[in-house]
């Protein structure tokens, strides 16, 4: 009966108020009580329980001898009746300490009960708060971690698609590169092709240039040995051709002379032949006065339709085919050429040297034929230079003189003699913008 009140108390700390109780409910019940005492773990238990009555006196008829058995006394008890009474005593005390012991037992157990319902609860309450706040705590870190963990996601996404993209760009830069070295490799190839030929090319003409250089170097020795020779051959003709140009130099003035004397009879007698036609047939410019016979440059008399005076001119019977009618003449500059208006339409200076021949009879020969312009200079280091144009015509006064030069179909350009525009001053005939003109041309020919 100890034992499992023992077992339901292991390891609990408890003040049991009970045993003070039980005791003095034995002491009431009468009697001597002896209490006993168990420890149990930290918890002690002690039962008062009441002490039985002591044995009655030994009778005289006893006390001297060495039985060990008492009997009652003879006054209170017999003998007979003595150990029925005492087993009932035992039983009795035994009973009450039954009882005792069972409601001891049920009020242990009754306070146990409601004590652990109340620790267990209070556990409960204490373990379901802590759990609380473990929960609320692992809530609060679950969520600063997830926060953490969605940023970290976040960074790494947005890490993963720079480093995608980083990746594709490589990637075609990777591919323009490896395209860019396959076309570097075939150029390589075909350049090293290239170069195999041209060495080889090189090393041909190596070949043939040393083969030449030393046939050169033969012909070189050839046509030293020769100019030796030569040299010694014209330090004689030298010698010959002094003696030679003393003796030559009278014959030379003679020959110079009678050549002089022949161009002039040949001059004379071409004028008497083309005056002696003239009286017969007049002529409108030099190119018919080349289709009546005559070959020499010089001065001729022509007849240009509605003028009343026939007019001497200078025909250039020789040059490109002759037939040339020569409007100007410019050569050291014996005549003035800054002249008026008028000076300019009529013509000046003489037809053999500097002279102008006249716009109007430039207008009236161009006007009723078509002429051909030739422009020929010559520069006082002798570099001659000349440009001819295939369809020229000079307007009337009315148009100020206006001059049309064409090449073929195409127009070369108009001047416009006596205006401003051309920079030749008011009114005054500006024929030099044509020589101008004749320039400007005549430098790109050259």
């Amino acid at each position: 009966m100890l034992s499992r009140p023992a077992m339901l108390l292991g390891g609990l700390l408890l003040t049991m108020a009970t045993v003070t109780g039980a005791q003095q409910r034995g002491q009431e019940a009468g009697g001597r009580r002896r209490a006993h005492r168990v420890q149990h773990g930290q918890c002690s238990y002690t039962f008062v329980l009441p002490e039985p009555e002591p044995c009655p006196p030994e009778p005289e008829a006893f006390r001297g001898s060495n039985s060990l058995q008492r009997d009652s006394p003879a006054t209170a008890l017999n003998l007979g009746d003595w150990p029925t009474q005492r087993v009932r005593q035992l039983e009795k005390v035994l009973e009450n300490n039954t009882q005792w012991l069972q409601k001891l037992e049920r009020y242990i157990q009754m306070n146990l009960r409601s004590e652990l319902a109340q620790v267990q609860q209070h556990m409960v309450q204490n373990q379901t708060a802590t759990m609380l706040e473990l929960g609320t705590s692992l809530l609060n870190q679950t969520t600063a971690q997830t926060r953490k963990l969605t940023n970290v996601e976040a960074q790494i996404l947005n890490q993963t698609s720079r480093m995608e993209i980083q990746l594709l760009e490589t990637s075609l830069s990777t591919n323009k590169m490896e395209k860019q070295l396959l076309l570097q490799g075939h150029e390589l190839h075909r350049l090293q092709g290239c170069n195999s030929a041209l060495e080889t090319r090189v090393q041909a003409l190596e070949t043939q240039q040393q083969a030449e250089l030393a046939s050169l170097r033969g012909e070189k020795e050839r046509l030293r040995r020769l100019l030796g020779r030569q040299s010694g051959a014209l330090a004689g003709l030298e010698s010959s051709l002094r003696a030679a140009r003393s003796n030559s130099s009278l014959l030379q003035r003679q020959q110079r002379q009678l050549l002089e004397s022949v161009q002039r009879l040949v001059r004379v007698m071409a004028q008497g032949l083309v005056s002696v036609r003239a009286a017969e047939q007049v002529f409108q410019d030099c190119a018919e006065i080349q289709r009546f016979g005559a070959n020499a440059s010089g001065v001729y008399t022509i007849h240009v339709a509605n003028m009343t005076e026939p007019r001497k001119v200078f025909c250039d019977l020789e040059a490109n085919g002759g037939g040339w009618t020569l409007i100007q003449r410019r050569e050291n500059g014996s005549v003035n050429f800054q002249r008026n208006w008028k000076d300019y339409k009529q013509g000046f200076g003489d037809p053999a040297g500097e002279h102008w021949l006249g716009n109007e009879v430039v207008h009236q020969l161009t006007s009723r034929a078509a002429y051909s312009l030739r422009v020929e200079l010559q520069d006082w280091e002798g570099n001659e230079a000349y440009a001819q144009y295939e369809h020229f015509q000079l307007g009337s006064e009315r148009q100020l003189y206006r001059i049309c030069i064409f090449l073929g179909e195409e127009i070369l350009g108009e001047v416009s003699h006596g205006t401003k525009e051309h920079g030749l001053g008011s009114r005054r005939p500006g024929f030099e913008s044509l020589i101008t003109q004749w320039l400007r041309d005549l430098r790109q020919i050259t």
